[in-house]
């Protein structure tokens, strides 16, 4: 009788590859550049071996086509049913967050850029204010019921005396400007629901960033004829939080 071969087990993942599931679980879509810049890896290729890896054992996906080199865009990644069951399995997925990014390889192009857009934006507001700073994404503030709905792109709390609160939101060309003067208007109402209270600490500050200098511009005209006076926002490009200088990148409505 001929011996049946034993299906070779699936190396089980190590530490670097983990921490990539965690990334792009955080993100729902990103690049190995970015990937790698969030795990202070200083040899890009450690991390697209990982990718590599993960994708071949059908953790994650990659999206990628011959126009994208074309555009000078990179491969973005985001997470396949199998990798998020994964997480699930070591306590990191909610089932919410599960339910919400299980097609996310359909996705169109314009929510994968926005997705990297959020990314670049959480690492340069990291970067701005260090170990002071702590950034938050959507998937990270599923079960925190005194946010507002919808709920920001990101949060940042700044360890500072007093420790300070923002909701942060991207803007593009593609969307209406009364898209965002709808949401500010969503928080003023929260604000006065006083649903915020419960955290005892002062109502989050709005960081608008935007995608270009046009449409901070257009923005700004825009919430300019419909800002209310309960909540402090902020405009910025999110080049000119990457960029570091010593000027403020915040400009106040």
């Amino acid at each position: 009788m001929k011996k049946v071969e034993e299906k070779k087990k699936e190396r089980k993942l190590n530490k670097g590859q983990v921490a990539v599931l965690k990334l792009l679980y955080r993100y729902r879509f990103t690049t190995s550049e970015l990937l790698a810049k969030a795990e202070g890896q200083k040899h890009l290729q450690v991390t697209r071996s990982r990718l590599a890896t993960l994708e071949k054992q059908g953790y994650i996906d990659r999206r990628y086509d011959s126009s994208y080199k074309l555009l000078g865009k990179f491969a973005a990644y985001c997470l396949l049913p199998k990798g998020l069951q994964y997480l699930k399995s070591i306590d990191v997925a909610e089932p919410q967050a599960i339910k919400m990014m299980y097609n996310d390889p359909k996705a169109s192009d314009q929510f994968v850029d926005f997705c990297l857009a959020v990314c670049r934006t959480a690492q340069a507001l990291g970067s701005l204010y260090g170990e002071e700073a702590r950034v938050f994404t959507r998937t990270e503030l599923l079960n925190y019921d005194y946010f507002p709905q919808p709920q920001p792109d990101l949060y940042l709390s700044i360890k500072r005396k007093p420790t300070r609160h923002y909701f942060v939101d991207l803007y593009d060309d593609a969307t209406p400007a009364f898209v965002l003067g709808k949401k500010i208007k969503k928080y003023a109402e929260h604000y006065e629901s006083g649903e915020w209270e419960s955290t005892g600490s002062d109502y989050p500050e709005v960081i608008l960033a935007c995608t270009s200098h046009k449409a901070e511009q257009r923005l700004r005209k825009k919430l300019l004829k419909s800002i209310r006076g309960d909540i402090t926002v902020y405009t910025c490009t999110i080049a000119g939080l990457e960029s570091g200088g010593e000027n403020s990148p915040f400009t106040v409505v």
